[in-house]
């Protein structure tokens, strides 16, 4: 994503400033029928599917958010629920209460499925992870009494072959609390997973199958104390499958008990846990980006830009309007961007982050006219002569660049009518690198 070093709105002069501020950028946001349960990119990151409470899966479009086509199954099974795309990415494997399903994306067609049978335990799918080679499905299960309606019998991981819907194993038995998060490592060694209540972080070896570790998230101070973990998602770094990253709220006690909020970093292989590597009150589902130097942790109501180079927090307030977070939220690595949901609304947002980014400029720039329907004028002060520049969208997309002498006077005008009305990055490269906002009018 393209540092915004320069917001411009007027005819601009800017005489040794620094920049050390965070933008929040609204791409687009909209509406749709039925609350949202899920969401993941499709393959090249063009478009991503939802699916929704009324059992419809949608495909919709990241630049515009824009519906590209959709499937309402007329079967008393609904297409719906939580899901991920299989590694081959041309089916997604689904579930929610009773039912798990093997779907085509192409045609939507159900290739497979299993449904829970009528005994005294009312089971359900509460979430699913997928093996990146094995075609297994991790998922986790609720289940209670339906003659007592006691909750006695709370949740269990298990492992399905989603090709042939069969049982694998049962990682745990019912317990008396209730799994929140799970999570499978890219290189398919490990699965990993959280629980309320009295917590723990577990982490299974998938080539035996076998729990290898059990680490408990409170302290033992309070072990017999009624305090309650607060346990919220769970990554394993992309860079180094051995580390898994984790947030929630866990009791701890030296001279009194305060609740370790945050996110928090495990060593397998070392059987450790850093701590926090990120103090926070929002405790929240996370997403780290920028090379697992920055994290988003977000809520129905509130949301935190954390630097972890610095240790430092470089925005936490509520959501801009147009911004909805209350569900689950994706990036794309490839072209900086986050889309989020809360019940029925969508969102596509921009993050720029200016706290590394601390330039004095000690020479006076002018730009004009800006807001342009047409062309800008720039006051370069630039002595190389030659002068680089080029123009992104609000995406980062490339749209255009080029080389040109150094004109008498050092000035440099750019033509911004062949682009639509909206907001571009014009970079300049002459002196240094400077980048600036511009707004094209219809």
């Amino acid at each position: 994503m393209i540092k915004l070093l320069i917001s411009i709105l007027a005819t601009t002069m800017l005489i040794a400033t620094t920049l050390s501020s965070a933008e929040i950028i609204p791409v687009w946001n909209t509406a749709v029928n039925g609350d949202i349960q899920d969401i993941e990119f499709m393959p090249g990151g063009e478009q991503f599917m939802i699916t929704t409470g009324g059992g419809e899966i949608q495909i919709r479009s990241t630049d515009n958010g824009e519906l590209i086509r959709s499937h309402i199954d007329n079967s008393n099974l609904f297409m719906n629920g939580y899901f991920e795309l299989t590694p081959d990415s041309t089916r997604v494997v689904m579930c929610i209460s009773g039912l798990l399903q093997l779907i085509n994306l192409e045609d939507f067609e159900r290739l497979n499925f299993f449904a829970f049978g009528n005994d005294t335990i009312a089971k359900g799918f509460k979430d699913i992870v997928l093996d990146p080679i094995k075609p297994y499905a991790y998922v986790i299960i609720t289940g209670w009494e339906k003659t007592s309606g006691k909750n006695e019998l709370r949740s269990k991981i298990s492992v399905y072959n989603y090709e042939t819907m069969e049982l694998v194993k049962d990682l745990t038995e019912y317990s008396g609390y209730e799994f929140t998060s799970i999570a499978v490592s890219d290189d398919g060694k490990y699965l990993a997973t959280l629980n309320d209540g009295k917590a723990y972080l577990k982490v299974w070896d998938l080539e035996k199958m076998e729990l290898i570790r059990d680490v408990q998230l409170w302290d033992d101070k309070l072990l017999n104390a009624d305090w309650w973990c607060d346990s919220k998602d769970i990554h394993f770094s992309k860079l180094n499958s051995d580390d898994v990253y984790y947030s929630g709220n866990f009791p701890s006690s030296s001279i009194e008990v305060k609740l370790k909020g945050g996110i928090h970093r495990y060593s397998i292989s070392l059987n450790s846990n850093s701590d926090n590597i990120q103090e926070n009150p929002l405790a929240g589902k996370f997403i780290l980006f920028d090379n697992e130097n920055r994290s988003l942790v977000y809520g129905n109501f509130a949301m935190s830009f954390y630097n972890f180079i610095i240790r430092q927090q470089e925005f936490y307030n509520t959501p801009p309007e147009g911004i909805y977070l209350g569900g689950k939220t994706i990036y794309s690595i490839e072209n900086k961007y986050f889309i989020g949901f809360s019940n029925s609304n969508l969102c596509k947002f921009i993050y720029d982050s200016q706290t590394s980014i601390a330039t004095n400029y000690d020479e006076e720039i002018v730009i004009s006219p800006n807001p342009t329907n047409s062309f800008v004028n720039i006051n370069l002060n630039c002595i190389e002569p030659i002068v680089n520049y080029q123009i992104n969208d609000l995406n980062g997309l490339l749209l255009f660049q080029n080389t040109t002498p150094n004109q008498v006077g050092n000035s440099l005008q750019i033509n911004f009518t062949p682009y639509p009305s909206g907001v571009y990055f014009l970079t300049i490269n002459c002196n240094a690198p400077k980048t600036y906002k511009i707004v094209k009018e219809g």
